[in-house]
């Protein structure tokens, strides 16, 4: 059934469900078409040898009379074939004629007895027929009908209708199957597109779209975006090794810098100075750290190998390492481990996310009277869900998500230190993992959720 879900949403099955549903309703159209015409082309047909037996009777009458007139019925009713001859009488008796029986109701008004009526024929019993016929006053009362069975008519209307309601059928068998294996094909290749899309998307940008080799329209649009992941390939490669170079370049002598004013600092007759100089390339440091593993997580450039862990031991290690600093300046911090719960993904990216997310509510979301964290760790909906929440001062919900940018920071919280790259890395890592953060009010406060797809 889900196989059946993703062939209806292709173009190529749609495309062809639409031509046979257009050429159904063509063909539907044909049929009515062919049926109608058939049907009056018999009705003017029969109404023409109708006409011209009726002719040939008035011939004969005309030189006869009347008199003549029953012989010749009689003789012409036992002649075989599908004509019908009837005289009756005032009262609607039969004199003549090979009709044993019909509606007497159906001689009382002269004209064509259109649609065709029911009748029995002499010889058969058993078997009502239906026939057209015209209807005659002659003189002292009796009554003429001339007709004719259209049995055989109706029969090849039926067979001219067989023929095209079986067409249909085929035409529309024929659309099925072709429906069927032309969206199977398309499905099979759009499959194998979407796997290795799924790789480059990881961060395999050696992979390459597959090409079928028809040159159609497919592999047309593959080569046009391989040419597209080449040149983002050659790109990427280029800023990977700018930023090593850059990171190597920078922290290179800001760590001499660092390492020389520690070294200093017992000779140094103002260590305060020294101390800040030190703070300032730490700061300095770590900023070009979180720079480069964003810049690397974000293009894939960082191997990542994800599996199968357990998420609970990584909030009881996360809330381990900062619970001496809360207790210390009295801050509740609360862990609420709602089930285990597995998930696919990287250890060491995870924990320094939930390390930058409780990091960061703890430098910014301390402001409350009674300050309360609490870091939780719950499913829903089919994910794993990791929720940071405070009491603090929060985040406007128009800057909700300007803050996940990098270096973006409020301007309540310039004064704290920082560099407004730490939601930077975690919305990163989630991107990874095929997650999502989620930041929302907690009234009051911040409630931030990391979200992570369930190992199966």
């Amino acid at each position: 059934m889900q196989r059946l879900n993703q062939m209806l949403k292709t173009t190529a099955v749609r495309l062809t469900l639409v031509y046979t549903l257009l050429f159904g309703l063509l063909a539907v159209g044909v049929i009515a078409y062919v049926s109608y015409n058939t049907g009056n082309l018999i009705i003017s047909q029969i109404q023409s040898t109708v006409d011209e037996e009726i002719s040939q009777i008035a011939r004969q009458t005309r030189r006869g009379g009347v008199r003549r007139l029953i012989p010749m019925i009689e003789r012409r009713a036992r002649q075989p074939g599908a004509n019908l001859y009837l005289v009756s009488d005032a009262g609607g008796r039969i004199i003549a004629g090979n009709v044993r029986d019909l509606d007497r109701d159906l001689l009382r008004e002269d004209g064509w007895l259109i649609p065709p009526f029911s009748y029995q024929r002499f010889g058969d019993r058993d078997r009502d027929g239906q026939a057209i016929a015209k209807v005659f006053s002659l003189p002292g009362g009796l009554r003429l009908l001339v007709g004719r069975d259209i049995g055989d008519a109706e029969r090849f209307r039926q067979i001219v209708g067989r023929a095209s309601t079986l067409s249909l059928v085929v035409m529309v068998l024929t659309g099925l199957v072709l429906w069927f294996f032309v969206g199977r094909r398309a499905l099979k290749h759009i499959d194998s597109v979407s796997q290795s899309s799924q790789r480059i998307i990881a961060g395999d940008l050696s992979q390459r779209l597959p090409l079928s080799g028809s040159g159609d329209e497919f592999d047309r649009l593959s080569s046009s975006l391989n040419a597209l992941i080449s040149r983002v390939e050659k790109l990427n490669t280029g800023v990977t090794v700018m930023s090593d170079s850059i990171a190597h370049d920078l922290k290179t002598p800001l760590t001499r810098l660092r390492n020389r004013a520690e070294a200093a600092l017992p000779k140094s007759d103002d260590p305060e100075v020294l101390q800040e100089v030190i703070a300032d390339a730490d700061s300095l440091i770590n900023t070009f750290n979180a720079l480069l593993m964003i810049s690397q997580v974000e293009s894939g450039a960082r191997a990542v190998q994800l599996e199968a862990i357990p998420l609970a031991p990584i909030l009881r290690d996360v809330h381990e390492l900062f619970e001496p600093s809360t207790e210390e300046s009295g801050i509740e911090l609360v862990l609420d481990i709602d089930a285990e719960i597995d998930a696919r993904a990287n250890r060491e990216l995870i924990a320094q996310a939930l390390t930058n997310l409780l990091d960061n509510a703890l430098k910014y979301g301390s402001g409350a009277d009674d300050p309360k964290f609490v870091l939780r760790l719950f499913a829903d909906k089919g994910q794993a869900c990791i929720s940071v929440c405070d009491n603090g001062p929060g985040i406007p919900a128009d800057q909700q998500e300007a803050v996940t940018e990098r270096f973006v920071r409020l301007d309540s919280s310039r004064t704290q230190p920082g560099s407004g790259l730490g939601l930077s890395l975690v919305k990163a890592v989630a991107s990874l993992h095929s997650g999502q953060l989620v930041l929302k009010n907690n009234d009051p406060g911040l409630y931030a959720e990391f979200r992570l797809p369930i190992a199966v």
